[in-house]
């Protein structure tokens, strides 16, 4: 009978006694028939109960099922906003949950994680368990803990929710509190009708809240004292606490007792087998549901991926699960011919003394069983063979490359998850925020919101997901990134601030790549091997860099010893690498090195002194890389500091094109390369870059030391002041300042010192100032937090280096060094570090300009001008150009600005047009041709700069302010001729380059582009202006030329002679000092900065937008071909700005008064700017006028207060008056509405309660002595305290400055009925070009057109006063209020832009319709298509009539 009772199951909303009944079967007074009429009652009486659930099954069920429901019940809730076209709130949680259970007056607090769609992890008191719970179609579930299976069924009771699970049943109680008054629903909390700490009887009334609008009572559910916990005016949320009671009777709450023990030791909820191909797939599937949004221990699942991956058996393994499948419908001996292969390599793999990590699963053979048997299957029957052999194929053709390439395939399918969904949640086509991103996903998806939540749900884990990519990137990729180039190119273009860490660290293992491939090619092009393979006449897409093969010839001599050196420089990232040519077009990382081939001539060979031969094709090469546009500094300094022992020809090489490149173009004699025991000293002669196109060039003698331990400094010292001594006697100069490199092999007593530099690392005193620097590579950033990590991180190498040079610094004073640059090797690339001597501390100092580069390439680029600053570096993708940021502040209040100093050297000219111009000797073509090539140049710079990549301290974004720098190196041939006629030509070479990038300019913030070409005698420089991003004519362009002050050193700026041209002053630079450093920016050029950081355009600035974009007018009716094309001479733009004169400037004057004045921008105190503007348009040549005003955003954040609606009610009169159209150019955040600073600075507080100010605010005071002192700024009433002080309770606040009260919305008001009044009698245009808010809002609504940017919304009020309002955040950004999506749908916007020079554009265009004066007549504009034409559009016979080619004719 019990049996059969355990087998029923009755489920309805009354409760049956199935459970009790077979309880009571089994009570040993039943077994033993001693039952009586009294049992029963005697049973009730002792309040038996029923079995019950283990209490820990019945926690986990309840958990996991209240778990599944409510992310169930979440979903629907997310993919119904989706379906109404509505934005879903930010803060659903869809993976983590919370709850308390009450089971038998228990309370167990619980922690569910999802692990995956029906996974779950539950927590109590940190012990936690998986269980997996499954939906039956009964409404059940399916319960799987401990390796064991229960079914479960929730049935809601007045008391609780009963659980009933396989037979047995429990409750779960509701928790009820008296002593706990919360809030039901979201409001705000209006009034305490009960004082705190009184008594309130049962049911009356304590508070009052406001619900939507609405006043509720609360009312009290017993008696008691109570406490509140929050404040008068405190938002309120559902079930937030707002008191607490004393309960008069404390008996009639009965609370559960907290468990705070643990569960017991459970297992996994289901049986796992622990062979390493089930294992690898439960490893492999936890790491995909990381990358859906699920939650793994990262570090325990990459762990057992990785030992997996690494198991030589789990390639069999995953064969034999499938052959297990398949066998027995297999054609008769195929089964047999693959179990023959596979029990050979079984065999192999499980013999005693095979090497089991080197047997390779044999799986080219087993696709080739496969395919020879489905080819000689009868052809009816090939289909179907196919089918039933495609599971072996799959797991053949996965294995057929080796574990290596099977890893790499596993770890790029987990990586593209990651990318594939993190790249539509980055900031593109103006969606700034998460859920303007969701909408447009739900657009995208619109049959498959699914496919939404999905994405989000994966987007939602996305610092677990991080975590698990940072682990496989230094884990996994960093070995061999090469083959991961296309996922970490997408990884480096993630630009949002929460990827930024991951696209950092794929931005540094891209570049790590790159730099061991372009090592690898200079190498091979170095050891006088062909670096191209050719094949039919024509060069191999790649380069081999360490690929050989079994029937190639093999190098002998020094040819095989400096490829196997090739070799081990790619071997250490790990295996043979390949360099893709085409795939590495995009970083030009090898640009200029496509003509590395040797000569086919055959020539005597030159031999070294260190016995390496140089043949010609090695001399080629050499010249190749020392005039190459690619980086490869950093390559030839790793082949220098390897060594080399028995290979010393590559060193040779690489150190004699070393000092060749960084000395180009200013070397005047060969290296003198010779050996000394195991070091190598190499000496020549050089001019100073600085002054060797002058008259007081000064020649200097460099010199190079090659060591194997700086304990030999001292000893390599002394040979290289012999040949430093030898060559100045020889040349008859003085050796002071010379230059010394020196390059400490890697070994491992490399950093081994003397011991006078080891007694200074032991007591750790100041080692020439370089205990500050921190700056690093993104090379050595990512080695020394690696698992390839040197022993000595970058800063111990620097630390070490400095300790033997300031050893040393007798020795070098002797020998009249002036800057010494060591050379040490590390993990990946050669740490550099640079010591200049310090005439007034006749001491050597650290110089972190020369981390970067050498003390010749150093003073190129002009590095000096940067001592001013405090500059963090960063290369470029290519390393090509040199990045230098700082950051400037006007005061502690005002935002950072955040300035880039962008330089590099251009090594070569030699584009066709160029060489025409000098072949012609034509001075004004060969400038032009110069200035058109450095078009690529400029390109590549403002690509990077606007690049989506993060710094290296991880935060994107872009600079405000960019300062590029070109030094040409080629000398042109500009002497002897008209200086005015080659600055002309400059000019307009540069002017026309400008303006065809005057996009990318403004994009990257370029506000200086500045050009320095070497001539005969001397340098020409060019400075191109752009502080707005706008400016495109000569005018913004200044020529100078490089000549010698009167004293003889000095290098100033000069204007060309006879050029008849002056600059503008506030750039003139001429008769300045040409290294002067940059100085800060001035206040103009900050508040450029600060409207820029507001994503809008300075005020003063808009005068150069509507001449950019009329120039653009007047080119496109240029290239239309249109008659009367040309423009006007002279600007097209003249402005004069409008400023109140006169006794009465209060708005609510009639008699305001605007006076033009001649002022330089930026000197205004108003926040609005106004102007009389006439436009020399196409349609108007003679110019039209009109009324332009402006807020003006970096003052006090372009709000509107008296002073602003008073010029805007004068410009606005002026407008009507004249019957001027008026454009309204928007920025603002409204009425200005604050408190008097004076007043602020001076109140004071007093709480409720003293001890815990979270119970509220008493009021506002102040002081006796501050009441004194501001008496006319506020109202206040005197209250003495208990303790006798005298506060003055404010009550009113005035203050002394006007414009801060309610007299801002009558302001408003009055220019609001202005534009009603301009609505009916002139015309408006609006542009928003910034956010604008409230009074602001109303004037775009009310103008007769408006144009908006994408990207700035227009408000009445903020998004978070509507969440406040509303009670839950429903809003996450302004743009969903007001941006374009709504405003240009609902009419408010009749025109939606990008930036404000296409709004700007759009204004012209409207204005080209409207009379020069209202009630005029509209201009004519000529045109090339004649009014008589006849028309020939007619429509076919049942086509629509297109009304456009009707207007068109």
């Amino acid at each position: 009978m019990v049996v059969a009772l355990r087998d029923v199951r009755v489920r309805g909303e009354i409760h049956t006694i199935i459970d009790y009944a077979a309880d009571m079967l089994q009570s040993p007074e039943f077994v033993n028939n001693k039952i009586h009429t009294g049992w029963l009652d005697s049973r009730i009486a002792a309040n038996v109960k029923a079995e019950r659930p283990p209490w820990h099954l019945s926690v986990i069920g309840a958990a996991a099922v209240r778990a599944h429901e409510a992310s169930a019940c979440k979903a629907a809730e997310y993919l119904g906003y989706l379906s109404k076209g509505q934005l879903p709130p930010p803060d659903i949680s869809l993976v983590y949950f919370q709850d308390d259970l009450v089971i038998d007056d228990i309370k167990y607090h619980v922690k569910v994680i999802r692990r995956g769609p029906f996974t779950f992890n539950v927590s109590v008191n940190n012990t936690a368990v998986d269980v997996v719970a499954r939906k039956l179609g009964d409404g059940g579930f399916l319960l799987q803990v401990d390796g064991e299976s229960h079914v479960l069924h929730t049935e809601e009771e007045a008391m609780g929710t009963r659980l009933v699970m396989d037979t047995l049943s429990c409750i779960i109680a509701k928790e009820a509190d008296p002593s706990r008054l919360v809030a039901l629903s979201p409001g705000k909390l209006v009034r305490q009708l009960i004082k705190d700490g009184e008594h309130v009887e049962q049911g009356q009334v304590f508070a009052e809240v406001e619900v939507m609008k609405m006043m509720m009572p609360l009312l009290c559910p017993a008696a008691g004292v109570i406490h509140f916990q929050v404040t008068e005016g405190a938002a309120l949320s559902a079930g937030e606490l707002i008191a607490r009671m004393d309960l008069d009777d404390p008996s009639k709450v009965k609370r559960a007792e907290q468990f705070n023990g643990e569960l017991p030791p459970l297992g996994p909820p289901q049986v796992y087998s622990d062979r390493v191909d089930h294992r690898f797939t439960q490893a492999l599937n936890a790491a995909k549901m990381i990358m859906a949004g699920y939650n793994y221990p990262v570090d325990d699942i990459l762990e057992e991926l990785v030992s997996c991956l690494d198991h030589p058996a789990l390639p069999l393994l995953q064969w034999h699960q499938e052959f297990s499948f398949v066998e027995s419908r297999m054609p008769p001996g195929l089964a047999a011919k693959l179990e023959a292969v596979t029990a050979e390599h079984e065999q192999a793999l499980g013999g005693s003394t095979a090497d089991r990590s080197n047997t390779e699963f044999p799986g080219r053979q087993l696709i080739g069983i496969i395919k020879g048997a489905v080819e000689a299957a009868p052809e009816n029957e090939q289909a179907m063979l196919q089918q039933q052999l495609e599971p072996l194929a799959r797991v053949a053709k996965a294995h057929s490359r080796g574990p290596e390439e099977y890893a790499r395939s596993i770890v790029q399918e987990v990586l593209s998850m990651f990318a594939g969904v993190e790249e539509k949640f980055q900031s593109s086509s103006g969606l700034t925020t998460e859920q303007e991103m969701i909408d447009a996903l739900r657009k995208s998806y619109p049959n498959d919101h699914q496919a939404v939540l999905d994405l989000v749900i994966s987007h939602q884990g996305l610092n677990h997901k991080m975590e698990l990519v940072k682990r496989i990137l230094s884990t996994l990729v960093l070995p061999n990134p090469v083959p991961y180039r296309a996922l970490l190119r997408r990884f480096a273009a993630l630009s949002s601030k929460a990827t930024a860490e991951v696209a950092l660290r794929a931005q540094q293992l891209l570049e790590v790549s790159l730099l061991a491939d372009l090592r690898a090619v200079v190498a091979r092009a170095l050891s006088g091997l062909d670096m191209f393979a050719e094949a039919d006449g024509k060069l191999s897409p790649t380069v081999s860099a360490n690929v050989g093969s079994i029937f190639s010839p093999q190098p002998s001599g020094d040819q095989a010893g400096a490829a196997a050196a090739a070799g081990t420089l790619t071997g250490m990232l790990g295996g043979s690498t390949v360099v893709p040519r085409k795939a590495t077009v995009r970083e030009g990382v090898f640009s200029g090195l496509n003509s590395l081939m040797a000569p086919r001539s055959v020539s005597p060979h030159r031999h070294s002194s260190t016995g390496g031969a140089i043949t010609p094709a090695v001399e080629h090469k050499i010249e190749t890389l020392v005039a190459a546009p690619a980086a490869v500094e950093e390559a030839l300094a790793s082949l220098i500091v390897d060594n080399q022992d028995k290979y010393l020809a590559l060193q040779y090489r690489a150190l004699v094109t070393y000092v060749k490149r960084i000395y180009y173009p200013f070397l005047l004699c060969e290296p003198q390369v010779n050996q000394h025991g195991s070091m190598l000293a190499a000496s020549w002669m050089f001019d100073d870059p600085r002054t060797a196109e002058t008259s007081a060039k000064r020649q200097n003698v460099g010199a190079f030391l090659v060591l194997t331990s700086l304990k030999e400094l001292s000893k390599g010292l002394q040979v290289v002041a012999a040949a430093i001594s030898s060559l100045a006697s020889q040349a008859g100069v003085h050796p002071s300042g010379s230059i010394l490199h020196v390059a400490v092999c890697n070994g491992s007593d490399a950093l081994a010192v003397s011991d006078g530099a080891a007694k200074l690392l032991a007591t750790g005193g100041p080692l020439l100032g370089c205990e500050a620097e921190e700056s690093f590579s993104s090379v050595e950033l990512i080695t020394s937090s690696g698992p390839r990590s040197p022993t000595a991180t970058p800063k111990q190498i620097t630390q070490v280096v400095a300790a033997a040079v300031k050893d040393a610094s007798s020795l070098l004073k002797a020998m009249k060094v002036g800057t010494v640059s060591v050379l040490a090797a590390a993990a990946l690339m050669p740490v550099r570090n640079g010591f200049v001597w310090d005439m007034e501390e006749q001491a050597y100092k650290f110089e972190p300009y020369l981390r970067q580069v050498e003390a010749p390439v150093a003073r190129l680029l002009e590095l000096d001008k940067l001592a001013s600053q405090q500059a963090v570096y960063t290369p470029s993708r290519n390393r090509q150009w040199h990045m230098y940021h700082c950051t400037e502040r006007k005061d502690q209040r005002s935002p950072a600005l955040r300035r880039t100093f962008l330089r590099g050297l251009v090594r070569q000219l030699g584009s066709p047009a160029f060489l025409a111009a000098m072949y012609s000797m034509a001075a004004d073509k060969v400038a032009s041709a110069a200035v058109d090539e450095l078009e690529s140049a400029l390109i590549n710079c403002l690509e990077e700069l606007t690049r989506p990549a993060p710094d290296h301290q991880g935060v994107t974004g872009r600079s405000d302010w960019v300062h590029i720098f070109h030094s040409v190196l080629p000398q042109l041939s500009l002497q002897g001729v008209d200086e005015g006629r080659v600055a002309g030509a400059l000019r307009s070479a540069c002017a026309a380059l400008v303006a065809k990038h005057n996009t990318l300019f403004r994009t990257a913030g370029v506000a200086v582009w500045e050009m320095r070409f070497r001539v005969p005698g001397g340098a020409w420089r060019l400075l191109v202006s752009c502080p707005t991003g706008h400016e495109a004519g000569e005018e913004h362009v200044e020529v100078y030329k490089e000549v010698l002050a009167d004293d003889g050193v000095t290098i100033i700026y000069s204007l060309p002679s006879e050029s008849g041209v002056t600059p503008a002053a506030p750039t003139a630079l001429s008769g300045k000092p040409v290294l002067q450093p940059y100085q800060s920016l001035e206040a103009l050029q900050q508040k450029r900065l600060a409207a820029r950081r507001h994503n809008t355009t300075y005020c003063y600035d808009f005068p150069s937008v509507f001449e950019n974009a009329l120039r653009g007018a007047w080119a496109a009716r240029a290239a239309a071909g249109e008659p009367q094309s040309i423009p006007p001479p002279g600007r097209l733009v003249e402005a004069h700005e409008l400023v109140l004169t006169g006794a009465e400037q209060r708005f609510e004057s009639t008699n305001l008064k605007l006076t033009r004045v001649q002022r330089g921008p930026g000197l205004n105190d108003v926040g609005m700017v106004a102007w009389h503007m006439t436009l020399k348009t196409p349609e108007c040549q003679q110019g039209r006028q009109v009324i332009a005003i402006a807020n003006d955003i970096t003052h006090q954040s372009g709000a509107f207060g008296p002073r602003e609606d008073a010029l805007f009610r004068a410009a606005g009169e002026l407008a009507l008056e004249e019957r001027l159209p008026l454009v309204y150019l928007a920025a603002n955040s409204g009425a200005r509405v604050g408190m008097a600073t004076e007043v602020r600075e001076c109140l004071q507080l007093a709480w409720v309660s003293e001890d815990d100010p979270s119970k509220g605010l008493k009021y506002m005071y102040l002081s006796e002595d501050n009441y004194n002192c501001l008496s006319s700024s506020v109202k206040a009433e005197l209250q003495v305290t208990s303790s006798g002080e005298r506060h003055w309770v404010v009550t009113d606040v005035i203050g002394q400055e006007d414009g801060l009260g309610v007299e801002n919305l009558s302001g408003s008001a009055a220019i609001g009925t202005l534009f009603c009044r301009a609505w009916r009698e002139g015309f408006t245009i609006t542009l928003v070009s910034g956010r604008t808010v409230g009074i602001g809002a109303y004037l775009a609504r009310l103008g007769r057109r408006c144009v908006q940017r994408t990207d700035q919304p227009i408000i009445l009020t903020g998004y978070n006063a509507l969440n406040k309002v509303l009670g839950r955040q429903v809003y996450t950004s302004q743009m969903q209020l007001g941006g374009p999506r709504v405003m240009g749908e609902n009419g408010v916007s009749h025109y939606v832009v990008n930036d404000d020079l296409e709004g700007v554009k759009v204004i012209l265009r409207w204005l080209s319709y409207c009379p020069p004066q209202l009630g005029a007549e509209p201009p004519l504009l000529p045109t090339n298509d004649p009014v008589d034409r006849p028309v020939g559009y007619a429509p076919a016979a049942h086509e629509k009539l297109d009304p456009r080619a009707a207007i068109t004719g």
